[in-house]
């Protein structure tokens, strides 16, 4: 797998099934990242379909992401894709335990910087206050609210 398209639409789609769920706002998000990084649409619509039906049958992520991140070349296109798969956990404003798992997995694997990383999540959360982090005192307050 040499394709840029490919290899950003498979670590993406493997982050955001990374909770069990494939919300349609992270789909979307790989195809909004993906024309920002001037992507085709039809080879993007294409990668996200057989993405779905190659995840479905792999039995060990941590194995896919490190095969998948070995073919990727350059420093900049492991960065681009490090932080197109933060954009997609974000995505649908809830950012769970799992995710961050496959975040990191994707991180390491491609040789990233999981600091850089945490930090680039960080700023993406202070600047959309929506985003609901799994664990955090935010959700501890409103579960905590919700019950009284």
């Amino acid at each position: 797998m040499s394709n840029f398209t490919q290899q950003m639409v498979a670590l993406t789609m493997a982050t955001l099934r990374a909770d069990g769920k494939t919300d349609a706002a992270e789909l979307e998000k790989i195809k909004q990242v993906a024309s920002d990084l001037n992507c085709s649409v039809e080879e993007t619509d294409k990668f996200i379909r057989e993405e779905k039906e190659k995840q479905s049958q792999s039995s060990d992520i941590c194995v896919y992401v490190a095969d998948v991140a070995g073919t990727v070349e350059t420093q900049e296109e492991k960065h681009l894709i490090t932080e197109a798969c933060v954009q997609v956990a974000l995505a649908d404003k809830k950012l769970t335990t799992k995710e961050v798992d496959v975040l990191l997995m994707v991180c390491n694997a491609l040789g990233g910087n999981p600091a850089k990383m945490i930090c680039d999540i960080a700023i993406f959360v202070q600047n959309d206050r929506d985003i609901k982090i799994e664990g955090s005192d935010s959700d501890f307050m409103e579960e905590f609210l919700d019950e009284i």
